[in-house]
């Protein structure tokens, strides 16, 4: 997911970044809606088998791709004002009027929240549905250019030795207070978005020539048929024993780089354009959502009781990647802009007078 932008998409944008925003956050939607309704008693299956986590990974590799370039263009301060313009600021915007809505309207949906969930929502991000992620990224971003600009100085091999023992660190430690968990979950894929940046720059180079295929997928599939056999029932990385948590790095790592790759041919032949289209709204996508499957659930359960199950899936699927999508787009067009980004006097303040960039 990029950072919010009130501005249209730029042409000059590389294409198959956002087609593998679009698998992705069309996932996301599909998870969360089979949850829903899951919660909701209805009997349905869950045809995609995916570890919870599985997804997330990607959004945290292609932040990690463009985090060098990013943080060298505006040095460590302006980073991270930046970074809070763009990630803590939607959060805390759309994730109280998120809350403020399940409050309100706790009597039809799944939610038990209640007004000290507005605290929860500067200390445990995990309590805010999927808002989570935002926090978390920010979090993570902050971590890395602190420690890059001070200490690290953007050295490969010093970047990845701390990633794999903060990974490992994140297996004892459960606690989610400040992400501390999350963040340490998933700074490894954040470093390797990082240190694969050049060789996916390079729309010429070896990455997308493909040849790496060869060897990686014999290994990608021997990895699937001992995951298959070893954790059939495990759907939460938390459930895992010692080698699935060590396996899941890899596994997770070369099902990204599949999907980057298959991403970049789609966009090379021009394929579901619409896919690409959904993917350059994946923050919006994500950030509104829940509120809008929530919504069809609720009403289509209510009205039409003995409709099919996966019918109203699909129906929720759809609603919550279009109808975001057409919120985003109306709303910027009447002019509330300070829903996604920060009005002028704020960034006045966020920025302390030096120039964002």
């Amino acid at each position: 997911m990029s950072s919010i932008s009130v501005n249209a998409v730029k042409p000059n944008r590389r294409g198959w970044i956002d087609y593998a925003r679009g698998f992705v956050i069309i996932y996301v939607v599909y998870r969360h809606g089979l949850t829903g309704l899951l919660n909701s008693g209805v009997d349905i299956a869950n045809v995609i088998y995916l570890v919870q986590e599985s997804s997330m990974p990607v959004f945290f590799i292609v932040s990690g791709i463009f985090i060098h370039s990013s943080a060298l263009k505006r040095g460590l301060d302006t980073f991270v004002r930046f970074k809070f313009e763009s990630l803590l600021y939607p959060y805390l915007v759309w994730a109280s009027i998120h809350l403020a809505i399940q409050i309100l309207f706790k009597t039809y949906s799944n939610s038990d929240k209640d007004l000290y969930y507005f605290v929860y929502l500067f200390i445990y991000p995990r309590a805010i549905d999927q808002f989570w992620y935002l926090y978390t990224l920010f979090a993570v971003m902050f971590l890395f250019a602190v420690l890059n600009f001070k200490l690290l100085k953007f050295n490969a091999l010093a970047n990845l030795l701390l990633a794999v023992a903060l990974y490992f660190i994140s297996f004892y430690v459960e606690t989610n207070y400040l992400a501390i968990h999350d963040a340490f979950f998933y700074y490894i894929f954040l470093v390797f978005g990082f240190l694969i940046a050049d060789a996916i720059f390079d729309v010429n180079g070896i990455f997308f020539r493909g040849k790496w295929l060869i060897y990686v997928l014999p290994v990608f599939a021997l990895l699937q048929v001992y995951w298959f056999f070893h954790y059939p029932d495990v759907h939460f990385v938390k459930e895992l024993d010692y080698i699935g948590f060590i396996l899941f790095v890899p596994i997770t790592i070369i099902g990204a780089l599949l999907l980057f790759f298959i991403s970049y041919k789609l966009d090379q032949w021009g394929f579901l354009k619409t896919l690409k289209y959904i993917g350059s709204h994946s923050l919006y996508i994500y950030i509104m959502h829940l509120i809008f499957t929530s919504a069809i659930r609720v009403l289509l359960l209510k009205f039409y009781p003995s409709i099919e199950p996966f019918v109203l899936l699909i129906l929720i699927i759809i609603g919550g990647v279009v109808i975001p999508i057409i919120c985003y787009r109306v709303l910027i067009k009447l002019g509330f802009n300070s829903l996604f980004v920060p009005p002028e006097s704020l960034r006045k303040i966020i920025y302390f007078g030096s120039k964002p960039q």
